[in-house]
């Protein structure tokens, strides 16, 4: 009866004895990889992301780290699917909290005492054409202006929020109120 050995991750990638890394095998595959694993990735990843965009991009960053850190994958610890299975996981929880750090601030908006009882007829003209103004800026700039004027979010807190440098939330800022001004003369 021979003795069984657990390999080590010194025995699943043996630079020293000349054999082939098995990053070096993922790499030298990898389009049959992706060709075979994509489908289910991005079965993994609808199931786990709100927005079918959003998984997309979450299967699209899953290969990438798979080419990026295929020197981790090590085949005597099992087969491939469980490797990329972990990758999706953990790609998908990042979108996922992503997702509700940018959306946090407005659920707030929807429990804050202002919204439960809103002036239904004072300014609703002016709201209106506000509201179809705002709707004209790039997506970025809008989210911007709506975090720091109608949640009343300082230009850090909005940064933080949305994962943006200070300098660019100014920036957004800034444009997006020169832009809304021009909007809203247009439409004067």
């Amino acid at each position: 009866m021979s003795e069984r050995t657990v390999p080590t991750s010194s025995d699943c990638c043996p630079n020293d004895c000349g054999a082939l890394r098995h990053g070096d095998t993922v790499r030298d595959s990898f389009e049959s990889i992706y060709t075979h694993w994509h489908p289910q990735v991005l079965r993994w990843a609808r199931r786990r992301c709100v927005d079918p965009q959003e998984a997309e991009d979450v299967a699209q960053q899953v290969f990438a780290d798979v080419w990026r850190y295929s020197g981790r994958y090590c085949s005597r610890r099992g087969e491939i699917g469980p490797w990329i299975y972990g990758i999706t996981v953990h790609k998908a929880a990042d979108a996922s909290a992503a997702v509700a750090r940018r959306y946090g601030g407005l659920r707030r908006l929807i429990r804050s005492p202002v919204a439960a009882n809103p002036d239904v007829g004072a300014g609703a003209v002016e709201r209106v054409h506000m509201a179809s103004s705002l709707s004209e800026l790039p997506d970025r700039k809008r989210e911007v202006l709506f975090l720091a004027y109608y949640l009343d979010l300082t230009q850090p807190e909005v940064a933080r929020l949305l994962d943006l440098p200070l300098g660019t939330v100014k920036s957004h800022t800034r444009r997006g109120l020169r832009a809304l001004a021009h909007l809203l003369d247009a439409h004067a």
